[in-house]
């Protein structure tokens, strides 16, 4: 039966089974209708905006139960309770079927409702399926939980692509971009003759004169002219050499030496790269110098022979942790470069002390055509070789200016204006004795030796210390008129290098050939700390990233790397320049921006090493601080260094 309509049994069937004496099961009817909600039925929630499924407990509902009127004879209920005759001699067949039932319905269950209730029923519209009109709202479309979202539409197709299909997919592809973009430069060439204006009638050519046509060049004779050719080729080059040396060039910066864990106190140096040129075996590195504007660039000088030795050819050449192979810049000197500087701002501007006392400042901008000014005779250059050359901070709208001193005896200060360099010279050292010259201007202080290097206190560039061969450091100022002298007994061999401490500007360094480093506070006549290296010492730099560690070089080829706060008396590490065999030491360069350190030796030598995490263990307390912070740390530790130094 459908859902919401009333079943009635016909009561000739039931008749007819009692006249032919068959005992029928009784029947009980029961009304019900299937639910219309669905087990993925959800409803919309205006509170929330979203759609809930429907929770139904019972899938039925029950709507109305009739219990069984089959009355058989064996158990005939009383008289009242029987069906009428009348309705059991009905024929099945007869025309009036239809209206007596309708007459008899009335009778049917006496004892469930009465006529009256029956009518009152019948007289009522439809309870199964009734709603008002006025009640009636928007009746929201119902979804399921996967059909919340339109589909998207779809088309069903099916080819067969071969490669000569692809093929030709990808050629008119490009046919039309190339056509796309001829379009394009034709309208721009057509507004560019509109900008022009009409064009200009050609002249008549005198019928006398005779235009030649162009002399063609033979490949070979005329250098090509291909300005993009050089920026590529360095473009092709850096990237060969990136791959060639990726494993270095990526990790670097985070490689660390896991045997550190084991040795508290002990470190090592990993090469990383040698940097060389195609004639720099016949050389040796005389000075090395990082640029403090980019963080990869250096300068390497190269000289023939030692200082003073004969004199030779020599060059000045740039080199990039981006290509080791081979350097950016090389400048070929008639002689032997002994040092050179780059200035603290522009980092394209490098100064060098050449050994016939030539200083020369270059700019090396531009590749092909770099600017070069060197000092001659007639502007007042040196007479002996220069030791060394320094770069000072001007203030703006001042001449840039640096410092040189060679073994002629003279500090000079040169001056670069309108292309020239003007010198001036501060101090003049005695060396009647070596030179056959005559004594100088009594204007001028006479000192006893030869300078060999020179430093400027990092806070104050008026404060100088100058190395000489007698193993004695001259404190002198460069603004005083009387230029004030504090004398350092620091050596008794030559002085090969002063440096000051970047972070406590009143201590510095000192090394000598009599084997020893002095650590000194300025204005103290006697040293803080002596430490012996067994070999003549080449050179020695401070870090920049803590101010109780240095690292020295000595002529043997060993490299020194100390931590005065962990241990004063023995150095963390020392390890050769190479391990096959001994090469000579020259010079060292830390890098401001990494842990790396440069070493240069004899025959072209020139090592990049990192330093293990056990030579730059940051102190317990930087953690987590700032600039100042760390600042004032490391002033402490060299405080406390002094300290204990004085105890001593």
């Amino acid at each position: 039966m459908r859902p919401g309509q009333v079943a009635w049994v016909k009561q000739r069937f039931v008749a007819t089974n009692i006249r032919q004496g068959v005992r029928e099961p009784d029947v009980v009817i029961r009304l019900t209708s299937a639910s219309r909600r669905k087990n993925n039925e959800v409803s919309y929630d205006f509170r929330t905006g979203e759609y809930e499924a429907v929770c139904v407990d019972d899938p039925l509902l029950h709507l109305l139960t009739l219990p069984s009127r089959i009355v058989h004879r064996s158990e005939a209920p009383p008289a009242p309770l029987l069906l009428p005759p009348a309705l059991l001699d009905t024929p099945a067949d007869s025309d009036g079927e239809e209206s007596e039932a309708g007459g008899a319905q009335d009778d049917l269950y006496p004892e469930v409702v009465s006529k009256d209730d029956l009518a009152k029923i019948d007289a009522q519209p439809n309870p199964f399926n009734f709603s008002e009109r006025v009640s009636q709202t928007v009746r929201l479309a119902r979804r399921n939980l996967t059909m919340q979202t339109e589909p998207a539409p779809s088309t069903t197709f099916t080819i067969n692509v071969g490669l000569f299909d692809i093929f030709h997919a990808y050629q008119d592809d490009y046919t039309k971009v190339v056509q796309r973009e001829l379009e394009l430069e034709r309208d721009k060439e057509k507004e560019r003759e509109r900008e022009r204006g009409p064009a200009k009638p050609k002249q008549n050519l005198d019928p006398i004169v005779v235009v030649r046509p162009a002399r063609q060049e033979e490949f070979g004779k005329v250098s090509l002219d291909l300005p993009g050719l050089r920026l590529a080729a360095v473009l092709v080059e850096r990237m060969l050499n990136q791959n060639i040396y990726d494993d270095i060039s990526q990790d670097f910066r985070y490689w660390e030496d896991g045997g550190d864990e084991f040795r508290p106190l002990e470190g090592s140096l990993l090469p990383l790269w040698k940097f060389h040129h195609d004639k720099s075996r016949t050389f040796m590195v005389a000075d090395i110098c990082w640029s403090p504007v980019y963080p990869d660039l250096f300068g390497a000088a190269y000289t023939a022979g030692d200082i003073g030795g004969p004199e030779g050819a020599g060059m000045l050449c740039l080199f990039t942790l981006k290509n080791p192979a081979s350097p950016e810049r090389v400048f070929h000197t008639p002689c032997g470069v002994l040092s050179l500087h780059f200035h603290p701002k522009h980092g394209s501007m490098v100064a060098a002390g050449w050994s016939d006392g030539t200083v020369v400042m270059y700019d090396v901008r531009s590749p092909t055509a770099p600017v070069i000014i060197p000092s001659t005779t007639m502007t007042g250059k040196h007479l002996l070789p220069v030791t060394q050359v320094v770069w000072v901070d001007t203030e703006p709208g001042e001449d840039p200016s640096f410092f040189s001193v060679a073994l002629d005896g003279r500090l000079t200060q040169w001056h670069l204006h309108a292309s020239a360099l003007h010198p001036t010279d501060l101090l003049h050292f005695n060396i009647v004795d070596q030179l056959s010259a005559s004594i100088p201007a009594p204007d001028r202080d006479l000192l006893d030796g030869v300078a060999t290097c020179m430093a400027f206190r990092p806070d104050d560039a008026s404060v100088l210390l100058v190395g000489v061969n007698t193993g004695v450091v001259f404190q002198c100022c460069t603004t005083s008129a009387t230029h004030s002298i504090f004398r350092y007994p620091a050596h008794t061999s030559p002085v090969r290098k002063v440096t000051w401490n970047a972070h406590h500007h009143r201590v510095f360094l000192t090394c000598s050939v009599d084997y020893t480093i002095k650590l000194w506070l300025q204005y103290s006549r006697a040293p803080l700390v002596v430490l012996d290296l067994g070999g003549a010492v080449a050179g020695v730099t401070w870090s920049p990233y803590s101010s109780s560690v240095f690292v020295a070089v000595t002529d043997e080829g060993r490299v020194h790397v100390y931590d005065l706060f962990l241990r004063r008396c023995r150095p963390l590490c020392v390890q050769s320049l190479l391990q096959r065999r001994r090469v000579a030491a020259t010079c060292v360069a830390f890098n401001p921006f990494h842990p790396i350190i440069l070493v240069g030796g004899e025959k072209g030598h020139l090592v990049a090493m990192k330093l293990s995490p056990n030579l730059r263990k940051p102190h317990k307390d930087s953690k987590g601080a700032d600039a100042q912070q760390l600042q004032e740390i490391e002033l402490c530790k060299m405080e406390r260094l002094i300290a204990t130094a004085n105890k001593g």
